[in-house]
């Protein structure tokens, strides 16, 4: 996941500082959901100062906001156009929020406002496109005012009919709507429009909407999109998924891969052991490709490093896919490998993941990485071992990492690990266990993962 600014961070810390929750489990989901919803609108928070950011600080704190460990949109939505909380001025802009959040009996007052103050600022002289005077025609104005909008957020051009001489909303059916807000990657409009379409649609809709956003390069709101659409997926259809994406190149590992980058991580467990441990009638080649499971487990390192809160969750589920007896194939081309492979990579973050809980005495994440090295030992020749170890030692010794140590020499970390092969097995539990992933709770996405 992208690195936060220190203002961001300041902010975010602000918010989340207001959760309290009798169980733990809820209250870290919720801060969860507080970081993601202030990724989604960084650009509007990370300038709120005093009593605009006391705005939604007093709004986090409502009750009726949530729902369980969920923002509840319809509620947030009511919240973010009004005038005031408890007094406070809200620092958003009603008509944006109205539109994003579909408060659709909001949206057409909310932009007379826009319109009529748009309006004001046409000179006398100014013309239409016809070369009448622009500020007695309405129809172009407003044209004129969404073109300005869609430039900034298309969204808040959604919902304005452009073709009516009066100012009146468009009409959409249900599918349609789902599928604009899909291609718009707007989460809230997928989920409006998903709450209005019949089962036999939803089931449709949402396959076809997580084909068309998985893709290698996935921005944050496309994996928002996509979570959402899996976490109301049921078991046949995301069997149905996993076929449909094994006719795209890299089709599943397009799709974990993005919502890896971005933390989603319950979501990514969830699929995992649906499509890997359970049987589905799938060769384990055709799920991921050989070099697409290193750059999979190499991701994971990425949000060990980078993502405190959930580096336990992610080398978690690192191991879990390590330990899968379908992947078996997939280790052997991985450590046999020459050059700079992804796998390598993997475990060099996960060594400087154990040398930052050294000090705690975790000797679990030391185990971890002697297990996945007495594995390349046992199947690698001697040549080929000497190499990998070189090439690990030197990724340690020349490549930086978040969470690295000034002072540390993680080149003579792992000399000492390889040293460490010739004793004692290092034992582990587990292997291959489907039970053992996923049933831990996690903080990363939507628990339960279930219509």
């Amino acid at each position: 996941m992208p690195r936060i600014t220190e203002r961001h961070a300041a902010v975010l810390n602000k918010l989340q500082s207001v959760i309290e929750h009798t169980d733990s489990q809820i209250a870290a989901e919720r801060r969860l959901a507080i970081e993601r919803w202030v990724k989604t609108y960084i650009r509007q928070v990370k300038s709120l100062e005093g009593d605009k950011l006391q705005f939604l600080y007093n709004m986090f704190r409502d009750e009726s906001c949530w729902s369980g460990a969920k923002l509840n949109n319809t509620s947030l939505g009511q919240r973010l156009t009004e005038e005031s909380i408890n007094g406070i001025e809200n620092p958003f802009s009603r008509y944006k929020m109205a539109c994003r959040y579909c408060v659709k009996e909001k949206i057409k007052d909310l932009f007379q406002e826009k319109f009529d103050l748009h309006k004001s600022r046409f000179s006398p002289d100014a013309v239409d496109d016809d070369g009448g005077p622009a500020a007695s025609n309405d129809k172009y104005i407003r044209s004129d005012l969404l073109d300005s909008m869609e430039n900034y957020d298309p969204v808040s051009s959604f919902w304005i009919d452009r073709e009516s001489e009066e100012l009146k909303l468009k009409e959409y059916s249900d599918i349609d709507g789902f599928r604009e807000a899909v291609d718009l990657k707007w989460s809230e409009g997928v989920e409006y429009f998903y709450n209005r379409l019949n089962e036999q649609e939803r089931e449709e809709e949402i396959i076809n909407a997580v084909i068309t956003l998985s893709t290698v390069q996935c921005n944050y709101n496309r994996a928002t999109v996509l979570d959402f659409c899996l976490y109301k997926m049921d078991d046949p259809a995301k069997h149905e998924l996993l076929l449909k994406l094994l006719e795209k190149d890299q089709g599943v590992y397009s799709l974990l891969n993005g919502l890896i980058r971005w933390s989603f991580l319950d979501t990514v467990q969830d699929i995992m052991k649906r499509w890997c441990y359970e049987e589905v009638s799938v060769p384990a080649d055709k799920i991921l490709s050989h070099h697409d499971y290193g750059l999979l487990l190499s991701s994971f390192s990425n949000v060990i490093l980078e993502n405190p809160e959930l580096s336990a969750q992610a080398r978690s589920i690192t191991m879990d896919i390590w330990r899968c007896n379908r992947f078996n194939e997939h280790k052997k081309a991985a450590v046999f490998s020459n050059g700079r492979v992804p796998i390598k990579r993997m475990l060099a973050g996960l060594i400087v993941d154990w040398e930052r809980g050294r000090a705690s005495g975790d000797t679990g994440k030391k185990d971890e990485v002697l297990e996945i090295l007495q594995f390349a030992k046992k199947y690698c020749t001697q040549e080929d071992f000497v190499s990998f170890k070189n090439y690990l030692i030197s990724n340690l010794k020349t490549v930086g990492r978040t969470g690295m140590k000034s002072g540390v020499d993680y080149g003579k970390l792992a000399e000492g690990l390889f040293s460490e092969l010739d004793k004692v097995p290092i034992p582990h539990s587990g292997f291959g266990d489907p039970q053992s992933m996923l049933e831990a709770p996690g903080i990363s996405g939507s628990s339960g993962h279930s219509k």
